[in-house]
């Protein structure tokens, strides 16, 4: 039998097991508890036995119009290291006056003692509720007795006054789902977009039924699904939820009876609109008279454009902090911000707008989602959770962020690399951006290394990083102490032993970073008598690809072009002569997206390497992946060949 058939043939016997499983609450069987493993997925640590949402409209005199929320799970923990879904975490939005409310939790975790099933009730000790942030409140339910083998399972409720805002359908997890059942029943009244995300076939049902409480009819949307797999984070994805497969529902219009239609609808222009009306954006952008005198005493005497351009962003970074908060408007007002010291993202980013202004700049405040708050591709308020200054000259922008004390002109933030943006004119209208990098940031590391006659190799490195990767490395570095930071490096790359380290321009952004030390390396030779082997670009090699999968659903996201030289020399010991060299190789991917270059020559008894890794894009489509792991299984190769040498 084929093994194409056998999956076909497994799924569908699988399938049928589902669908005879038992999944009332507390209908847990000796066979979900016997199981020890995934059946379609060994690997899996834990699996959803049962996931289950059901969400509907209910009214009352008192309380008025509440969308109420169902939710039942049932969750297998194979392995210890499934223990973390022992946890739920449950957020509630609130508001002023205006808050949700958890109710009717209940949960067990059961487990086979003796051959018997031994349940332990879910106590109050067990639930946590605490204020997460100004606009959430959170409830922790932490099920108790949980070992290799245990069966949990909870059912909550969650009542919520906003009745217009439902929260994403979530049909995929970090493990597998075996069966999901979900419903939304909307009333008549209600008119609602649903936009799907992620690649998973949903197929859903809709029904009219009526609705006797109030009179009008739901018009239900069903979903049934079975064997969904486990959404994996891989290597270079901006944020996994972007690709998980849900369903969004967002109101456009509400009718009651004997009330005239009241229009939700959103375009770009509306949304755009809506923000810059908003008193914490628009008019944060008018106040002056605070700053005007210190911002002119800065600039005295500087005439270079770019040179203003960063005193700029510096004085903003001066006198406001971050104080880690995001927003797309100003949770102080920027007038108090400056006074104090310290704003959210919106103070700071609104504040610059208008500093740039000043200075003569053609500035814009550009809206934009974080990379973990997904990439916005239709209009809607929610999704823009942030704001950073854009300077337009032509029909280019220069991006600036100063909430970072490291971020640099057009040198953001990782947060803010998220495709695109939108920058607001003064009318309220706005133009689409590119947000992603154009210019590539670049790592040169140069060795100038010896071969002992004890095999190892003693020599110097010098280091030179530029653009994002003097950022990131600003950050790392002026995060912990010199010698906790050496010995990263020395973790990073194992055998290696660093003296006489030397670092310039840490902790000046906009200038390269230039980075020098002495090595010491041993174990990097096989020695087989009267010869050695080597691999020429020693702990710098390409050992491993970050590309492992045989498919891709998702865009690679480096989040900036980068490249990455490696210039190699080694002098080798006058009793050996070179036998073996690899040979020189360069590889580019299609539209010379990406780039390798690698070349190996001698001159005397001195062996000289060059390695070269470009790409000239942050974002690649899955529709390159083939070719893209192709290209890294060529590097890994070429890394891995070996020099040999003969003893004379």
């Amino acid at each position: 039998m084929s093994q194409i058939k056998i999956v076909i043939l497994t799924t569908l016997f699988f399938s049928l097991l589902c669908n005879a499983q038992n999944y009332d609450f507390g209908k847990v069987s000796k066979e979900e508890l016997i199981e020890q493993s995934y059946p379609l997925d060994s690997s899996a640590v834990a699996a959803y036995l049962y996931k289950y949402r059901k969400s509907y409209y209910v009214y009352s005199q008192n309380s008025g119009l509440s969308l109420v929320t169902e939710i039942h799970e049932r969750i297998k923990v194979y392995d210890k290291a499934g223990f973390d879904h022992a946890t739920k975490i449950i957020n509630l939005s609130k508001g002023i006056g205006s808050a949700e409310v958890v109710s009717k939790i209940k949960g067990y975790t059961y487990s086979l003692v003796n051959g018997e099933i031994v349940e332990t009730k879910l106590e109050k000790d067990g639930i946590f509720k605490s204020e997460f942030s100004k606009g959430m409140n959170q409830v922790k339910l932490t099920m108790p007795k949980v070992k290799e083998g245990s069966v949990l399972e909870y059912r909550y409720k969650i009542i919520s006054p906003y009745y217009s805002s439902i929260d994403e359908f979530r049909f995929q997890e970090a493990i597998p789902i075996k069966r999901l059942k979900a419903s939304m029943a909307i009333f008549d009244y209600f008119r609602f977009n649903q936009r799907q995300k992620g690649f998973l076939p949903l197929n859903p049902k809709t029904d009219r039924v009526m609705n006797n409480q109030v009179g009008t009819y739901d018009i239900v949307t069903s979903y049934n699904l079975v064997n969904v797999p486990a959404l994996i984070d891989e290597s270079f994805v901006s944020h996994i939820d972007n690709y998980r497969s849900g369903v969004d529902f967002e109101i456009v219009s509400v009718q009651f009876p004997g009330e005239m239609s009241e229009n939700f609808a959103k375009s770009w222009e509306d949304v755009v609109a809506t923000i810059y009306k908003n008193t914490s954006f628009g008019n944060e952008l008018e106040k002056k008279n605070f700053f005007e005198d210190d911002l002119d005493n800065k600039l005295k005497g500087i005439a270079d454009k770019k040179q203003r351009l960063k005193e700029v962003l510096t004085f903003v970074k001066d006198k406001i902090k971050w104080n880690k908060n995001l927003g797309v408007t100003a949770e102080e007002g920027v007038k108090k911000a400056y006074k104090s010291g310290a704003g959210n993202s919106g103070d700071i980013n609104l504040f610059l707008v208008s500093c740039l202004k000043h200075a003569g700049f053609d500035a814009y405040p550009i809206i934009l989602s974080t990379r973990d708050h997904g990439v916005q591709l239709f209009p809607t308020l929610k999704g823009f959770n942030y704001v950073i200054a854009g300077v337009k000259d032509g029909e280019s922008y220069s991006f600036l962020d100063a909430t970072e004390k490291y971020s640099m002109v057009n040198v953001l933030p990782m947060r803010d690399l998220n495709w695109f943006g939108r920058a607001i004119n003064k009318d309220g209208t706005a133009v689409m951006v590119d947000l992603l990098p154009a210019k590539m940031s670049k790592e040169i590391t140069m060795l100038n290394l010896v071969l002992d006659d004890d095999l190892s190799f003693e020599g110097s490195v010098k280091q030179r990083y530029s653009d994002y990767y003097a950022m990131l490395l600003r950050d790392k570095y002026n995060a912990e102490t010199e010698v906790e930071y050496i010995q990263e490096l020395e973790d990073k790359y194992s055998g290696i032993e660093i003296s006489n380290f030397e670092i310039k321009e840490v902790t000046q952004p906009n200038k390269i970073i230039n980075q020098a030390y002495e090595i010491y390396l041993d174990e990097s030779i096989d020695d087989a008598g009267d010869k050695l082997y080597f691999s020429p670009l020693l702990h710098l090699s390409q050992d491993e690809s970050p590309f492992k999968s045989e498919i891709r659903e998702f865009p690679v996201d480096f989040g900036y072009p980068w490249e990455d030289s490696f210039i190699v020399n080694i002098t080798l010991p006058e009793n050996y002569t070179i036998a073996t060299l690899p040979e020189n190789k360069m590889i580019s991917l299609p539209n010379k997206l990406g780039f390798f270059n690698f070349q190996i020559s001698t001159l005397d008894n001195t062996l000289q390497i060059s390695s070269k890794i470009s790409f000239k894009k942050a974002l690649i489509s899955n529709d390159h992946y083939a070719q893209l792991k192709e290209f890294y299984r060529q590097i890994v190769e070429k890394h891995s060949e070996k020099v040999v040498l003969q003893r004379i």
